[in-house]
């Protein structure tokens, strides 16, 4: 009897963390799979509606993400990374009552947070050329004003 309850409970607890496709959809849902390229940084699918409320926030497990019980509307969904930025936008989702619709994502969708809202500091490879470009003109500079002190070759 014991030994029963704890396969129950394991089951039970086992079935619950399953990712979202795994699992059927009752209607009135909205589900996703996250794009690869953000996966690993995805922590949270937040639901908006047309006019940028948030409806719902679930968490992304395993990359997938299903919102229950969403009522009729237009609605994306952005997916956040723990500190809250948003690492992508879903096309619009025009859901209405019964439905069971999955939302889109693909790589041309470019965030709206991470050019409004992002450290308005510079990328990485805009510092890496800014870099480079400090290093030849210094070179430059060196060069030009070198007092060819000592001897650089016989033929001078």
């Amino acid at each position: 009897m014991k030994r029963a309850l704890h396969v129950i409970l394991i089951a039970g607890l086992a079935l619950a963390g399953l990712p979202a496709g795994a699992q059927d959809f009752v209607p009135n849902t909205i589900w996703g799979e996250v794009p690869q390229g953000v996966v690993s940084n995805a922590a949270n699918a937040v639901l908006q509606d047309a006019s940028g409320r948030v409806a719902a926030t679930v968490p992304v497990i395993d990359g997938k993400f299903t919102f229950r019980d969403v009522v009729p509307g237009q609605y994306v969904v952005l997916v956040q990374d723990g500190a809250g930025t948003v690492l992508a936008t879903s096309h619009g989702v025009s859901f209405t009552n019964g439905a069971v619709s999955k939302a889109m994502f693909d790589a041309t969708r470019v965030p709206a947070a991470a050019v409004a809202g992002g450290g308005g500091g510079l990328s990485t490879t805009a510092w890496i050329l800014i870099g480079a470009a400090a290093v030849g003109i210094t070179t430059a500079v060196l060069i030009a004003t070198n007092d060819d002190e000592g001897t650089a070759s016989p033929s001078r």
